[in-house]
């Protein structure tokens, strides 16, 4: 019985051991995009143009796209609004599915003959997944590490 427990004991001890290269996993990925008018009036929200439930998101994943699948509790439809000095923006959760030369692509769609294509440059280093460029519609939108992820979109 004392092997037993001495066994269980040594084999905590080694499992829970950590290296610290390995320490923490870094996901940096959410992009905020306020959408506004010619007029600088803000399209989202309940008063604007379009409604968190109005956009779907799709991931271009083996040059298909493929309609957001993995929701979770609290972005179910890897996207969500927040408020920020009183103004509504969209957060949006890209792809980290690499389509080529560490890049992603995510469509966001409106409505069938509106959408968007956000594609964003991803660092994979160990377990981390950090964007260091992001795109909208081929215009380049943000980029480095020194400031936050947001930006403005005149639809």
């Amino acid at each position: 019985m004392k092997k037993i427990l001495f066994l269980i004991t040594l084999t905590l001890v080694l499992g829970c051991s950590t290296d610290d290269k390995d320490c923490c996993t870094i996901i940096d990925t959410g992009v905020s995009i306020k959408y506004i008018n010619e007029d600088g009036q803000n399209l989202l929200g309940p008063v604007g143009r379009y409604t968190e439930a109005d956009i779907t998101i799709y991931h271009k994943i083996n040059n298909e796209w493929i309609r957001y699948y993995k929701g979770n509790l609290d972005n179910p439809k890897g996207i969500t609004t927040v408020e920020r000095q009183d103004e509504t923006y969209l957060v949006i959760f890209p792809s980290t599915t690499i389509v080529a030369n560490n890049y992603s692509e995510t469509k966001i769609e409106f409505s069938e003959s509106d959408f968007d294509i956000l594609k964003t440059e991803i660092d994979k280093n160990n377990s981390n997944q950090i964007i260091t460029r992001v795109w909208y519609n081929n215009e380049l939108k943000w980029e480095g590490l020194q400031t936050e992820r947001i930006f403005e979109i005149v639809k």
